[in-house]
């Protein structure tokens, strides 16, 4: 076949066959392509179907993020036939600059940012488009709640009490183009919410609930163009304080709402949280941390209100009633300090010496100015009273937890190595419990104690009246009412006077239950990492 008749052959069949080129038809909402904020969808038409989406990657070079892709099927193949993705941009692209020359003495620059996209096909580069972007939806940097300031991630809390009012104040991000403006949209749950105040960086809400709400809904954020919006799941609680609990866990501070709602999580950089108080009245939580040698205080919504780092190994923290005396056992023994709500006055100490480190501090909030304690390696129990030192004759074996009924205010439950023991002021008996493999935690409350043992993995609660007759004194595990649930490692027991009930936090678990005064689980709080340590708020009325 002569050479120009081979080549008029190849030429007449290369333009019979479709080029396996895919073709670009990007289309963006408003037909041009420039972004405003919202979703960019661009898309590819192949023009030989594909069975697999994978075959199909689209590739960004500035930036540019997919939120999601859809394909079109044909529905008589069932092959692909076009890929859509839906673009956006949390940053700008890096800008280009182009300067004019107004005159001799004069230039004016112009900042382009602008970003490319294209589609890979089986290997195969599309043609490129390149997206103008003119405007960013700005996002939530923080939140704070009456000034406690929580992230902006994607899930927000607002937490408030019947009756009380909140600040809520919500910071963007500066806006990327001055010609556009967010406006955000709070859920209509909060019918009673009132703007005080707004602008592109800062929004200011006034809110006073009036029932209780447990909610899960959507906070969005648009643009003055309407382009797009941001959506943030927005989590909506308004809670009774009693019956709360707070939960140290890890490096973090996790307060839940008496229905096990997370309602405030502290995020610090706690080393070895080693006791928790909480003010029956204002609900303020007292944080000691050993390592750190800090003790903190914050406010019932998580704000921090002092700080001190003046102590050695503290080991306890307890609160009175009126909240302005506080009592802190480290090294040094055992002192007392005025607080005004700001700051700690000058430490007070107790007449004499106390002989050892002190290894449990609790105060009865309803009883002021009595505080017991226990030095664990010196087998000692005494209390406080008006600082006046008292020990008590007492055998035991490295007592470590000590816990006071609300309900009898001169009795203590004492647990150390090998039984817990109630014991009055004038070191009279009025029980001993034995049998466990290893006590957990103690919490006694109204007339009872509730008790985990670690080991077996059980909860019991005890009930008195406890008198120190015989029964009382011969009193063994098999006595308490068992909790019908397997527990992986009781840690923490925190009683609740009000009804009888108490808070058990499960270490292994990663998970915090409240127990009503039959034994029943009636909340549970998840999202723990071995929790340690758990305060119930008495709330005071």
């Amino acid at each position: 076949m002569p050479l120009i008749l081979l080549l008029l052959v190849v030429f007449i069949l290369s333009c019979s066959r479709e080029s396996e080129e895919p073709l670009w038809e990007p289309q963006s909402h408003l037909g041009v392509n420039a972004y405003n904020g919202g979703l960019f969808p661009v898309w590819i038409t192949v023009k030989e179907p594909i069975t697999d989406a994978n075959a199909i990657e689209w590739r960004r070079l500035r930036g540019a993020k997919v939120a999601k892709r859809t394909q079109a099927i044909d529905p008589n193949t069932k092959l692909i036939k076009a890929d859509t993705a839906f673009l956006y941009w949390d940053t700008p692209p890096q800008p280009a600059m182009v300067t004019k020359v107004i005159d001799s003495t004069k230039t004016d620059t112009t900042y382009y940012y602008r970003d490319t996209v294209f589609a890979i096909v089986n290997g195969r580069e599309s043609l490129p488009i390149v997206i103008e972007v003119k405007n960013i939806l700005p996002r939530i940097t923080s939140i704070s709640i009456n000034d406690f300031k929580q992230s902006g991630d994607s899930v927000l809390t607002i937490a408030a009490h019947p009756g009380g009012t909140l600040k809520i104040e919500i910071r963007l991000e500066k806006p990327f183009n001055d010609m556009f403006h967010a406006e955000i949209t709070m859920p209509e749950i909060m019918s009673d919410l009132i703007t005080k105040s707004k602008s592109d960086s800062l929004w200011v809400y006034e809110w006073t609930p009036k029932e209780i709400i447990a909610d899960s809904s959507v906070l969005k954020i648009k643009d003055s163009g309407a382009y797009g919006e941001r959506l943030y799941k927005l989590r909506t609680i308004v809670y009774t304080e009693s019956g709360s609990v707070w939960v140290a866990s890890a490096n973090e501070l996790i307060k839940y709402s008496p229905t096990g709602t997370e309602v405030v999580r502290i995020k610090d950089d706690f080393k070895s949280i080693s006791a928790l108080a909480v003010n029956s009245i204002n609900g303020n939580l007292f944080v000691t941390d050993q390592s750190k040698n800090t003790l903190t205080i914050y406010n019932t919504y998580g704000k921090e209100l002092y700080k001190s780092s003046d102590f050695q190994l503290p080991t306890g923290v307890s609160v009175n009633l009126e909240g302005n005396k506080v009592l802190v056992a480290d090294m040094s023994g055992l002192q007392s300090f005025p607080f005004d709500g700001n700051t700690l006055g000058t430490a007070e100490r107790p007449s004499g010496e106390i002989p050892g480190i002190i290894g449990g501090l609790a105060v009865n909030q309803f009883e002021s100015d009595l505080t017991w304690f226990v030095i664990p390696q010196n087998d000692i129990v005494g209390y406080a009273e008006n600082l006046t030192l008292k020990y008590l004759q007492f055998s035991c074996n490295r007592p470590r937890i000590v816990s006071l009924d609300p309900a009898h205010t001169s009795l203590a439950w004492i647990a150390d190595s090998s039984r817990v023991t109630a014991i009055d002021t004038s070191g009279k008996i009025l029980a001993s419990i034995k049998g466990f493999e290893w006590i957990g935690s103690v919490s006694a409350n109204s007339g009872s104690v509730w008790i985990s043992d670690r080991k077996r993995g059980e909860v019991r609660r005890f009930r008195g009246p406890f008198q120190g007759n015989a029964y009382d004194m011969a009193l063994t595990v098999e006595h308490g009412d068992l909790v019908n649930h397997k527990f992986e490692l009781p840690i923490s027991i925190s009683a609740l006077t009000s009804d009888g009930g108490a808070w058990v936090v499960d270490r292994d678990a990663g998970r915090t239950f409240r127990l009503d005064s039959t034994r029943n689980i009636i909340a549970s709080g998840t999202g723990l990492i071995l929790p340690n340590l758990s305060v119930t708020l008495q709330k005071a009325e």
